[in-house]
């Protein structure tokens, strides 16, 4: 199978889901109930069956964490660099843009493109990296953002806001139970698995759809030379760097590099869209660096599954 014919299909779905989102043939109320439908209950349960059943490796390889989180926050103070240049100074700015550089769409496109090129067996570095994706990158975003504010003496509790709100995600979460219900041992009813795994079976279908529908309320809306900016160091400079850290710096198994690599060139998390709501700026920047990463990522999912050996 060619690397084309291997991302056609997700490329096909999400396609169709925005033309008929765009056709109006379904509202965006009911894009968004699929949406909860998607992320709060097929997703979780794919990820919640596929850790549990995993077969984990005897001594767990952490150079992947090193490698891949250390290229994460490179590319996120590179980017800052690249703010304070454009805009000065401003902490919220600041930090909005660090993470539009360097926060990947793992759960909607990464996890079922690894998995279409990878197989299962992508399932254990998957779920190293996404079980604390957002602790990581959101604790670091606000500490930045919230830097020198004045309600900065409330940054303790941001932070136990974004681990409560990691624990209590259907995505972080289900990886997380998984992972302890496969370590400990823990039987579970055979139905219940096969129930789970028939439901897993929706949950990459599901993801595409909801990307796809979704992208129609996001929109190129100006500052296209930023949010080019934005787009070419999130799809070329951080796979870039993840590749160079796994290849020649932190020694590990092949898989393990690819699906590092892979998760990276995703596009701009929507995730970066809601917290630059949060801190009330960029919102329209974040949004066409969203639309211009989704669709140029084509382009550098392809590129770096071809320099992978895919």
């Amino acid at each position: 199978m060619t690397i084309l014919e291997a991302l056609f299909p997700i490329v096909a779905i999400a396609a169709l889901a925005w033309l008929v989102a765009h056709k109006e043939i379904v509202s965006d109320s009911d894009v968004k109930g699929f949406e909860k439908i998607t992320f709060n209950f097929l997703i979780p349960c794919m990820l919640f069956h596929g850790t549990a059943t995993m077969s984990f490796p005897e001594v767990m390889d952490w150079n992947l964490m090193w490698a891949y989180y250390l290229a994460i926050f490179i590319i996120y103070l590179l980017g800052m660099l690249i703010a304070f240049f454009r805009y000065g100074l401003g902490q919220a700015r600041l930090s909005v843009i660090g993470m539009g550089c360097a926060y990947p769409n793992v759960t909607i496109l990464g996890i079922p493109i690894c998995l279409e090129l990878l197989g299962e067996e992508a399932f254990v570095p998957i779920f190293m990296l996404i079980a604390v994706n957002n602790l990581l990158i959101f604790s670091f975003g606000i500490i930045v953002a919230e830097l020198k504010r004045e309600e900065g003496t409330a940054l303790r509790s941001h932070l136990w806001t974004v681990f409560r709100g990691v624990v209590k995600n259907p995505i972080s979460g289900s990886l997380l139970v998984g992972g302890v219900v496969n370590l400990a041992g823990i039987a579970i009813y055979s139905p219940l698995m096969e129930s789970l795994e028939l439901i897993s079976r929706a949950a990459i279908p599901a993801a595409l759809i909801s990307l796809g529908a979704g992208m129609n309320r996001y929109h190129i809306r100006g500052e296209i030379p930023m949010a080019m900016s934005i787009t070419l160091m999130k799809l070329m400079v951080l796979p870039a760097l993840v590749w160079t850290l796994t290849e020649y710096v932190f020694e590990m198994d092949r898989l393990w590099t690819q699906t590092a690599v892979l998760l990276s060139c995703m596009p701009v998390g929507i995730s970066v869209y809601v917290f630059s709501i949060r801190y009330r700026c960029c919102e329209n920047l974040v949004a066409s660096a969203i639309v211009l990463s989704c669709v140029l990522s084509v382009f550098s999912i392809s590129f770096y599954a071809f320099l992978l050996g895919l």
